[in-house]
């Protein structure tokens, strides 16, 4: 009886213990999981060194547009000789040559045939400050307006800044051009430039206290 005993058991201690490895085996595969992939989580430093990097490269790009602009502007001074008078003539050209006879054409015969005409509305504009920036008697090309009160036998204009040279346009400050516009239709230098808000518009310079004028069917010609 008790080698029955001992069979009995024996055998009911190798079924748990194969039970046992069943369950094991079967609580392993189900704790398995699925491999998750490997995503970069930005962390807080992370964000804030892409955003100074943004901003370095921002400020990078500003300050070469600014420099392209100062540029600009120096090598256009550098072009030109000062006169008493606030004339100026360029040093790159020679009198009674193509460039001389575009700039200064009020001097020459003018050349309807040779050139843009461009649909343009005018106004007059005295050279105060309620009327440009807090230095009224030099124009945007840096010429002196000799008298504010006696400016208007200069014949020199401001034009929208989408016809000049820097914004695509076909007109440099000190070129000549023509103006079809009523009783002020003449030959006209251009010193001076207008709002950035104004596109295709010129802005006849006036003697303080001039009667006010403005024409909405002008034409501009340029002298090619």
């Amino acid at each position: 009886m008790n080698s029955k005993f001992d069979s009995v058991k024996t055998f009911l201690i190798l079924a748990m213990v194969l039970l046992t490895s069943v369950g094991i085996g079967i609580l392993t595969v189900d704790s398995k999981e699925e491999p998750k992939p490997d995503v970069w989580v930005p962390t807080e430093e992370d964000i804030q060194y892409q955003d100074s990097m943004w901003h370095i490269i921002d400020d990078t790009r500003r300050s070469v547009d600014t420099i392209r602009s100062v540029m600009d502007n120096i090598i256009w001074k550098l072009e030109r000789l000062e006169y008493e008078d606030g004339s100026w003539d360029s040093i790159r050209y020679k009198k009674g040559g193509v460039i001389d006879r575009r700039r200064n054409a009020i001097e020459y015969e003018f050349d309807m045939e040779c050139g843009d005409t461009i649909d343009v509305s005018a106004t007059m504009y005295y050279p105060v400050v309620a009327q440009c920036d807090d230095t009224p008697d030099i124009t945007a090309d840096q010429t002196k307006i000799p008298d504010i009160y006696n400016c208007s036998h200069l014949n020199w204009i401001a034009v929208s800044q989408d016809l000049l040279w820097f914004n695509g346009g076909p007109i440099r400050y000190g070129d000549t051009v023509y103006v079809y516009a009523g009783h002020k239709t003449g030959a006209y230098i251009v010193r001076d430039a207008m709002n950035k808000r104004f596109r295709n518009k010129i802005d006849f310079l006036e003697s303080v206290g001039t009667d006010l004028y403005s024409f909405q069917d002008a034409k501009l010609i340029i002298n090619s």
